[in-house]
């Protein structure tokens, strides 16, 4: 003790107050550490006490304490630390985040396209519903659905739910719709509503999508877009062919919403079997048309493996016309029909074109003519720069004599579709040579070498001119070859361009089919 003015001073003293307030802080913390109620208390608030602002004499001996009780509720919830006898929370304790309890938080993109980017559907026009559902919060979501709601002309071919599954954390999950829209008896503005749900709650519920686009009724088709009957009814037979056969296939129409469409396809196999029975003088019942539910891989197997190998002799000449979809092999050229229930992916729910060939080069045909207008995208998992070439006419010297190939598009895109016709380029380009523009010598009949040269030549001239992407069709046995099939007659040609004719005002209008652009003709 050192005295001062005033008073005194205790020197050498703090070792001693330290050992006394440690033992104090232990008498203390281990009673409130055995204590089931202080254990109970700890596990139901977990937060750590809020302590005055200002601290009482002995602060020391207080911070002591608080520390010992901090180790002592760790202990009581499993952390590391002295062992303790566990004891079960309460019924009202829980802990303070579980699996599924956070809300989730997701991203949803939606965007609603008719085949035509005019916002305005036409009859049997598809609509498409491109969905991509992100989660961006950091538990799974799972049951994830976009709900399908609004007017009912848009909906009604549309499911109620779109299934998305479990989203995990960052995750984007895309998925694609297309169908047709149901036909309406007058104009109507339809909305579109598009909706998230899951198991989960989402916070904040993302906001609904509304699309509004006008359907069009089938009275409202553009004027001049000539029916099926229509093309039958302007050709000329070039002769009577009652031994030929005329097989049409159209698959614009997928099972799985995976498979993008091809727009007109369906119908541009019904007016290519009415202008070709009618071209050729077929008998209706040797005229077969396959189109969209139709066109599962079994139809078409028996269609031109079965059907048509009944149907033909020596004498017969058969006509083949086929549009929509196919895939090439890498490497090997191959190319192979997407049917209805088929994928690009699955070889074996595929129908090769290889298998045409091989029937056709073994039947006792006289002639046959095979015209495609088809989209071409190569097999899922090939290398396009490694031999990505279609392989169109595998049947040699003595096929190519016999088999005319008219080929749409020999190149890796979509075969491009003609709108004012509502047909594809190339066939709607086919269309227009049988009914007289193709009979290019001016002698009266249109024979199928000059029918592909100018279908050939206006449908890429037409897509690199007016749809700012060219398309190159092919002709196989090409000009110059010798080969008797280019000869074979198609139809007459008696109606070789659009004539126009004066109305009473004066002014002048075609009275056929609508033409190409202008400058487009032989």
């Amino acid at each position: 003790m050192q005295r001062s003015e005033g008073g005194c001073d205790l020197i050498g003293l703090e070792a001693i107050v330290k050992q006394a307030a440690d033992r104090a802080a232990e008498a203390v913390v281990q009673p409130m550490a055995e204590s089931s109620q202080v254990r109970e208390f700890a596990a139901a608030k977990p937060e750590r006490p809020v302590l005055p602002a200002k601290q009482p004499s002995g602060e020391a001996l207080a911070q002591g304490a608080r520390g010992q009780a901090t180790e002592a509720r760790r202990s009581s919830e499993g952390a590391s630390g002295p062992a303790a006898p566990p004891v079960p929370p309460s019924k009202s304790s829980a802990p303070p985040t579980q699996a599924g309890s956070t809300p989730g938080v997701v991203a949803f993109r939606a965007i609603v396209r008719d085949e035509s980017r005019d916002q305005i559907l036409q009859p049997d026009e598809v609509m498409t519903l491109e969905i991509e559902i992100k989660n961006e919060g950091t538990a799974d979501l799972h049951g994830v659905e976009v709900l399908v709601g609004g007017t009912g002309i848009l909906t009604g071919s549309l499911p109620p739910a779109i299934a998305i599954g479990t989203v995990k954390p960052g995750e984007i999950k895309r998925t694609v719709v297309s169908k047709p829209v149901a036909g309406a008896t007058e104009p109507v503005r339809g909305e579109l509503l598009l909706s998230v749900r899951a198991a989960e709650p989402l916070a904040p519920a993302p906001p609904v999508k509304q699309f509004t686009m006008w359907v069009k009724p089938a009275s409202s088709t553009a004027a001049g877009a000539p029916s099926e009957a229509e093309y039958s009814s302007k050709l000329s037979p070039a002769g009577k062919q009652p031994k030929a056969v005329v097989l049409a296939i159209g698959v614009g129409r997928f099972r799985d919403d995976q498979v993008a469409p091809v727009k007109y396809a369906g119908r541009d196999a019904e007016a290519m079997a009415s202008a070709l029975q009618a071209g050729a003088g077929v008998p209706a019942d040797r005229v077969r048309v396959i189109r969209d539910g139709q066109a599962l891989k079994q139809d078409l197997l028996e269609a031109v493996e079965e059907w048509l190998p009944g149907h033909v002799d020596a004498a017969s000449v058969a006509y083949i016309f086929i549009s929509g979809r196919a895939v090439v092999g890498g490497g090997t050229g191959g190319v192979a029909l997407v049917p209805f229930d088929g994928l690009p992916s699955s070889g074996g729910r595929l129908y090769p074109l290889r298998r045409l060939q091989e029937v056709l080069a073994r039947l006792p045909l006289k002639r046959a003519v095979v015209m495609l207008d088809l989209s071409l995208e190569p097999m899922p998992g090939a290398d396009p720069a490694a031999g990505g070439e279609a392989l169109w006419n595998g049947g040699g010297t003595d096929s190519q004599s016999r088999v005319m190939w008219m080929v749409g598009n020999k190149a890796l895109q979509d075969a491009h579709a003609y709108e004012p016709a509502k047909h594809g380029l190339f066939t709607y380009a086919l269309l227009k040579g049988l009914h007289g523009l193709a009979d290019l010598d001016r002698d009266g009949t249109v024979v199928a070498g000059e029918l592909c040269t100018y279908a050939r030549g206006e449908a890429a001239r037409v897509a690199q001119d007016h749809l700012g992407n060219g398309q190159e069709p092919l002709c196989v046995p090409a000009a110059g070859q010798g080969a008797l099939v280019r000869r074979h007659p198609m139809a007459k040609g008696d109606n070789p361009r659009p004539v126009a004719v004066e109305k009473k005002n004066g002014a002048a209008s075609a009275e056929t089919a609508p033409a190409f652009p202008q400058g487009v003709g032989p």
